[in-house]
């Protein structure tokens, strides 16, 4: 018996077959909050090769089907199935057909729910598959695990098989991990797929056939395992089929855009970058104003958006809107806020909790009250808007009677701050302030003033953003100046780009987010920094000079780099930025870019990822990295003892792995295709993989995106109080402007 022994997840489809599964179990209610987080911190935390977390990852899951009827979950999975059947890639049903021709005996093997197996072994007329199972009795599913693949897979195999020999030297195996290194070592004929960084070493050991999803089936028939395909028949010249994403005019797509970016440049060389509004803001000035008893007219603006905006919003937004408008208390905001963190896939801690639950709480019809722990309200060595979010929510939460040092001190921080107006920028910590202040001292003209330099945010939706406006971000973070730059626009306008960022810069070197912000961070600062350079490295030597001192001022022990202040934790991203900023002068920071890229390194995750920072796309922390390592790489390819060509493959493999079926990328595995995560991808595959398959499916995805005007419109990117997500439209056009440079 020659057998075809394929693996599922990663392999045949795109990510796990049964990814969605866990939370659309939790949002019919059929699971607790509290497991899926459970679920989601373990898959978050295990090394995807690690037998052992497979293992407990599925008896999580176990876990969260106590008690629950069969019956339900079977339906749930039937329409997981139908949303992921779609994922399947192309090669799949014409590798199985003709596996089954060869002679060969199709077998699926994977670690996905026996019943979501079933549905693709159905798919695929394939009769033997093994799966995990889960203890079920009286229609009931136990709570425990039963049958797992878990283990030496050629004894799953030789069960299939039952009585019958198995011709291994004759067989063929087919998978993408290490897990699946036993039976392709066992097959005569072994095929790592897409391979992580680990198994393609071991692929390249042993010789082992290495192919992806565009080149498979050529190359099983290079080897004669599949036959030929017959001869295709000849297309008359009058049915020719239409023209392949390489003849489309990029140039022209990219020209279009350009003139639509730069019509948002005004005359100062400032892209201003406007958020569009969200609920959270709004509820909370629709609160504060109804409690100052002012503004009738604004209020019944602002109300107006939050009744329009209910029927779209998602869980928290709605229930925001819920409370603001009708009064209805939330019944368990604990329970709610962790679903948010889990279907948001962000990293939660207690102060992002907070956050969250303040909004909440403060736009209730109760008392505000939340139900923090003390630690989660410090607010020394914090961003400056964080701290006043902080002590906002200190002061609401003390007990009567206050203490009138606290108010004292608030009072001061909001009269000064809002000297420029809205405090920071910060439309979200200003509010907290100003509703704050009005528990103590209702009336005040420091709230007036406050309530009029916020209500100039509100707009013409009724809506009110995050942050007022972000024209140092967008115009420096490799956005709209870099690509313009990059996109040959008028050199008199991106001097006077430059100009403007060269007289905004902070006395410390760093850069803020807008004009009136004094906060730095890295990643302006970084941005900044590789724009004054690429204009005029000379012109500019100055500014360069102080900013390359600010980012040496805030390195950490470990190397890395945090967004604000030195001491706070090092995030990978804000690390990657600042070794590109520093590459063109490593002749003086060797050192320091050494230790840098050593941390980048050890953040790095198995399948090539990084934590994701400010962006809520995995694939703009690895084209960070990705350009960092290419440089640190190019001035030295044999430091961190040859660690970086594998951390290099690692990237590009995990991005030529996750593409979807329609071309593009989603913000992780498994999502929808969106035009800004295609571009963070597109740029990164571009130096070294510009004329791939699946690049050049990701051009076509993304040149079919433009809006009539020529500019694009994503899901999207960033969110803020993490994981709150809000839109600058002009970001997407930028970050697709950058990618449309670099495919001609």
């Amino acid at each position: 018996m020659r057998v075809a022994v394929l693996d599922v997840d990663g392999t045949l489809i795109a990510g796990p077959l049964g990814g969605p599964l866990p939370g659309m179990l939790a949002d019919e209610g059929l699971a607790p909050a509290d497991r899926l987080a459970a679920l989601r911190g373990a898959m978050a935390s295990t090394d995807a090769e690690d037998g052992n977390g497979a293992r407990r990852q599925q008896e999580l899951f176990a876990a969260m089907l106590t008690d629950v009827p069969c019956q339900q979950v079977a339906a749930v999975v039937e329409r997981v199935w139908r949303r992921r059947r779609e994922r399947l890639f192309p090669f799949v049903r014409p590798l199985v057909a003709a596996l089954r021709g060869a002679g060969f005996v199709p077998m699926l093997v994977s670690g996905g729910p026996h019943d979501l197996v079933a549905h693709l072994a159905a798919e695929l007329e394939v009769d033997l598959f093994a799966s995990t199972r889960y203890e079920a009795a009286e229609g009931l599913f136990t709570g425990r695990l039963g049958a797992t693949i878990v283990g030496a897979k050629d004894q799953v195999v030789q069960a299939l098989a039952g009585r019958q020999a198995i011709d291994w030297p004759g067989s063929l195996a087919m998978g993408n991990s290490l897990g699946d290194a036993q039976v392709l070592a066992r097959a005569g004929r072994a095929v790592a797929f897409e391979p992580s960084l680990s198994l393609r070493a071991l692929a390249d050991e042993r010789g082992w056939l290495v192919c992806d999803r565009t080149d498979l089936l050529d190359r099983l028939r290079d080897t004669s395992t599949l036959p030929a395909p017959p001869p295709a028949a000849r297309i008359p010249a009058t049915d020719a089929p239409a023209l392949s994403a390489d003849a489309v005019d990029v140039a022209g797509a990219r020209r279009r855009l350009t003139e639509h970016l730069l019509a948002q440049v005004d005359g100062q060389g400032v892209v201003v970058g406007e958020q569009q509004g969200r609920v959270t803001e709004t509820a909370l000035m629709l609160t504060l104003l109804r409690r100052e008893k002012t503004m009738p007219d604004l209020q019944e603006h602002l109300r107006t958006y939050l009744a329009d905006a209910r029927p779209r919003a998602d869980a928290f937004d709605a229930a925001v809107i819920d409370s603001t408008l009708h009064g209805i208390v939330v019944r368990d905001r604990q329970r709610l806020i962790e679903r948010y963190f889990a279907d948001a896939a962000q990293h939660s801690s207690d102060r992002k909790k907070l956050a969250l639950e303040a909004i909440l709480a403060a736009v209730g019809p109760d008392p505000f009250h939340v139900a923090a722990p003390s630690y989660a309200l410090e607010h020394h060595n914090e961003a400056t808007w964080t701290r006043l979010r902080q002590i906002a929510i200190h002061h609401l939460q003390a007990p009567e009677p206050l203490a009138p040092e606290l108010t004292a001190r608030l009072l001061r921080m909001t009269e000064r701050g809002q000297q420029r107006g809205v405090i920071e920028s910060n439309v979200f910590a200003h509010l907290f302030a100003l509703l704050s202040l009005h528990r103590a001292v209702p009336g005040h003209p420091v709230i007036q003033e406050g309530i009029t330099a916020l209500a100039k945010t509100v707009r013409d939706d009724g809506s009110m953003p995050l942050i007022a406006s972000e024209e140092i971000f967008c115009t420096a973070t490799a956005t709209a100046g870099l690509a313009l730059a990059r996109a040959d626009a008028d050199r008199t306008l991106l001097r006077a780009m430059g100009d403007s960022l060269a007289h905004h810069q902070a006395g410390n070197g760093g850069w803020g987010f807008a004009h009136d912000v004094v906060q730095t961070d890295i990643d302006c600062t970084t941005h900044a920094l590789t724009l004054l350079h690429t204009l005029d490295p000379y012109r500019y030597c100055t500014q360069i000079r102080a900013a390359r001192a600010n980012l040496l001022a805030h390195q950490g022990e470990d190397g890395g780099m945090p967004t604000y202040l030195p001491g706070q934790p090092s995030e990978p991203t804000m690390t990657a930025n600042t070794i590109t900023a520093l590459a063109p002068y490593r002749r003086d920071h060797n050192d320091a870019l050494h230790r840098a890229t050593g941390y980048l390194l050890d953040a790095q995750h198995a399948d090539g990822t990084f934590e994701r920072s400010w962006s809520l796309s995995e694939s703009k922390a690895m084209l960070r990295a990705l350009t960092a390592f290419t440089l640190a790489r190019a001035h030295n390819a044999f430091q961190h003892h040859g660690r970086l060509r594998p951390a290099i493959d690692a990237i590009h493999s995990q991005l030529l792995a996750t593409a979807n079926t329609d071309g593009g990328w989603g913000q992780t595995p498994g999502e929808d295709s969106d035009p800004m995560s295609t571009a963070y991808t597109l740029t990164a595959l571009a130096p070294t993989h510009h004329d791939h398959p699946t690049a050049r499916a990701g051009l076509r995805y993304l040149l079919h995106q433009p809006n009539h005007d020529g500019g694009y419109t994503s899901r999207t990117d960033q969110a803020g109080p993490r994981p709150l997500p809000y839109i600058v439209p002009v970001l997407t056009d930028t970050f697709v402007l950058i990618a449309l440079t670099h495919y001609h």
